[in-house]
């Protein structure tokens, strides 16, 4: 039996053994089959579960501390690791550090089985008269241990530690262990209700806060960075922090705080995972305080129960469950699913038709009932045939589009969707984050290259906040359609929730119909800001058209040719961390696309369903064309390709609508320039179609104009 992680919040009970497990395969040297006795689930397999990771390939067994028994009948605990052995940090005793380091549970499979197969050198036997559930903890405690092992104190030392947590208690009971005072600030009460038996069996303090100050010793034991800031207050002079527990991405700490360090001459030191020595050294530790703890083991349970357990363990508001092997029954499989939304799910719905459903019911083919007489009247105007190129198409098309031989555009709209990335925090731009407000703030002011264009060719253009991390000051030309300060870092999670999907398409939508309700359009550019959102764009591109990651990926911001390396490596992990249905428009943007991506589909969708043209720019707006396409096909008709980006991908999505770009300046600053650019085309199609003479009405011989 085994829980196997198949995808994002499916954890699968599988009586089948993965290949590389069954007793008939080779095992790699070094390695060994092992039988799993029990293992716990900590929130990092939880954050697997639900969130996944950059690195993490499916199907992975996770668990990592874990108790197992080898051939021979020794019980080991387990290093999670598999390092190099070779590197400075192996040679030096601090292999938690090594470059190559393969982690079970991660990169290779855990303790959520029956069986597992391990690295030799992993193995640390653990004595008869230690209990199998309590040593679930020696990983745990060996990072203590690490922490700790990088600090100076003297016996009696005040130490505070931030979070009443399994790490916050296990750190704390530890700190007690060396002759240190601790005192564990938690800010749930909740919480220190639910761990008051291991407070009151060891004596241990916790509070919501404190107003002593002064403490010798800092460590944080939760991820809260509000926590971290506080600790820097709270140290003495000549004080150390432990920064044990990482922080929460993306949050400032003020200079003036950090101020503290220099004037109190604080030191901080990093402390991450443990070394097979921290783990040894926990044996001794677990065997003198057994009965503690067992105090922080909410339950131990049947393998079969972990799927239940997994959104328990992600709350942080319990402290260890173990899986025993040996309590394996007969129980029915679960699989926890996360339910993907599909067209025709949505659109089957029995409630009242939502204004998306309405939208895409509302969008039919371009009708070719003209198709005839337009091109018949373009092809007999004063020119040899074909001669305007393009021109003549796009003539044909926007008769075709107003269903009027006679088209004509008085009334041009352009929106610029901005929104913010989480995939940024993977280094995949060469400009940071904030750039994107600053350019918003740019467009409102009237300074960026799309406003230059917009004034030029009397095009009205509004700027829609979608997903922004930054509050606007309210302006005329703006609307605010934010659904989130921006999207989470799909490369380890998805991109947005299925709620988000539909608030952001509908969002979309609005724009254009309130605009439209106004002042029908007779023509809408659409363009784009948002720092990352080349890489959100390249990887739809690939889900939907099948290139490869190498392919689609460009410099977008202007990466060097390493940043470009990274970036392709970044979408090629991304793709293989998500399942994605590559018909399924709505799933590919819940996944891996952004907020103003889905708000340009949307407004692609309501443009079509009002029977107007439709101008996308370059390789992020046509990426939202694409997602358009997918969700209705008959929204083509409607699609003009303005202009050919440098950015590659653009040559497979457009390849699989099957449009070709109307001009190729070698452009790719996005915005919605070329897509302003194609609207004074556009328009110079409609006017060749209407003033320009025909043969007869200028009295011209057919034959006198060369072919």
């Amino acid at each position: 039996m085994k829980m196997v992680l198949t995808r994002l919040g499916n954890l699968e009970i599988s009586q089948d053994l993965k290949k590389g497990d069954e007793k008939t395969d080779k095992i790699e040297s070094g390695f060994i089959r092992t039988i799993v006795l029990c293992c716990a689930i900590c929130r990092t397999d939880a954050k697997m579960w639900e969130q996944g990771h950059r690195d993490l390939v499916f199907p992975r067994v996770l668990g990592h501390e874990m108790v197992v028994r080898d051939h021979i009948g020794q019980r080991h605990i387990v290093w999670p690791g598999k390092s190099c052995g070779a590197c400075t940090f192996c040679k030096t005793g601090r292999e938690n550090l090594c470059k190559d380091m393969k982690i079970t549970g991660f990169h290779r499979d855990g303790g959520f089985a029956e069986m597992a197969v391990l690295p030799q050198e992993s193995l640390i036997p653990i004595p008869d008269d230690l209990d199998s559930h309590v040593a679930c903890f020696a990983e745990p405690i060996g990072c203590v241990i690490n922490a700790f092992e990088k600090l100076n104190f003297k016996d009696k030392d005040k130490i505070l530690i931030y979070g009443c947590g399994t790490m916050g208690l296990i750190t704390a009971l530890y700190a007690r262990h060396l002759g240190l005072v601790p005192l564990i600030i938690e800010k749930n009460e909740t919480k220190i209700n639910h761990v008051a038996p291991f407070l009151e069996a060891t004596g241990i303090l916790c509070t919501k806060t404190t107003h002593e100050g002064e403490f010798e010793l800092v460590i944080n034991a939760c991820a809260d960075f509000i926590a971290f800031c506080q600790g820097i207050a709270k140290v003495s002079k000549a004080g150390q922090i432990s920064f044990f527990s990482g922080i929460s991405k993306n949050e400032h700490i003020e200079t003036n705080l950090l101020n503290l360090v220099h004037y109190k001459e604080a030191r901080i030191s990093g402390a991450y995972g443990l070394t097979r020595e921290h783990m040894k050294k926990a044996i001794p530790f677990m065997q003198a305080h057994e009965s503690q703890l067992k105090l922080l083991i909410e339950e131990v349970l049947a393998p079969q129960r972990a799927p239940e357990l997994m959104a328990k363990v992600l709350s942080g508001k319990y402290l260890k469950y173990i899986l025993d092997f040996g309590l394996a029954d007969d129980m029915p499989e679960m699989n926890h699913r996360l339910e993907i939304l599909s067209v025709d799910r949505l659109l089957e719905n029995p409630a009242p038709e939502s204004l998306w459903q309405r939208v895409i019911k509302n969008i039919t083919p371009l009708p070719n009932r003209l198709l005839a007489a337009a091109t018949a009247k373009i092809d007999n105007k004063t020119k040899p045939l074909g001669a305007l190129g393009r021109m003549e198409d796009l003539a044909v098309q926007m008769s075709l589009i107003q269903n009027d031989l006679n088209p004509k555009i008085q009334n041009k709209s352009l929106f610029v969707f901005a929104g913010d990335h989480g995939i940024t925090e993977e280094g995949v731009s060469a400009y940071p984050s904030e750039v994107t407000a600053q350019m918003v703030d740019n467009f409102l002011n009237g300074g960026a290259a799309i406003n230059v264009l917009c004034r030029h060719h009397d095009i009205i253009m509004k700027v829609v906040d979608m997903g922004v991390n930054h509050e606007f000051t309210p302006h005329p030309d703006l609307l605010i359609k934010k659904v989130a300060k921006g999207t989470k870092n799909f490369a380890i999670e998805d991109a947005m929730t299925e709620h988000q999907v539909i608030i952001a398409l509908e969002n979309g939508m609005t724009c254009f119909l309130d605009a439209f309700d106004n002042n029908p359009i007779d023509i809408v550019g659409l363009g784009e800001m948002g720092i990352g959102n080349t890489s959100s764009a390249a990887a739809i591109i690939c889900v939907i058209t099948g290139i490869g990651p190498s392919q689609a990926t460009g410099r977008g911001t202007g990466v060097d040719d390493k940043g470009l390396a990274h970036k392709t490596g970044v979408i090629e992990k991304v793709l293989n961390f998500h399942t994605i249905d590559a018909s399924n428009g709505f799933e590919i943007l819940q996944k891996i696309g952004g907020f103003e991506i889905a708000g340009i589909a949307g407004a692609v969708l309501a443009a079509a369903s009002k029977k107007t043209a439709v101008v996308l720019d370059g390789v992020i707006s046509t990426a939202a064309g694409l997602l358009a396409y997918v969700i209705n096909p008959a929204v083509k008709g409607y699609l003009i390709s303005g202009h050919k980006s440098v950015e590659q991908a653009q040559k497979a999505a457009l390849g699989h609508m099957d449009l070709v770009p109307l001009i190729d300046f070698n452009m790719r600053l996005g915005e919605g320039t070329g897509a302003a650019i194609a609207i004074d085309m556009a328009e110079a199609a409609c006017k060749i179609m209407t003033q320009m003479a025909s043969f007869d009405e200028a009295k011209v011989a057919r034959s006198s104009i060369k072919s």
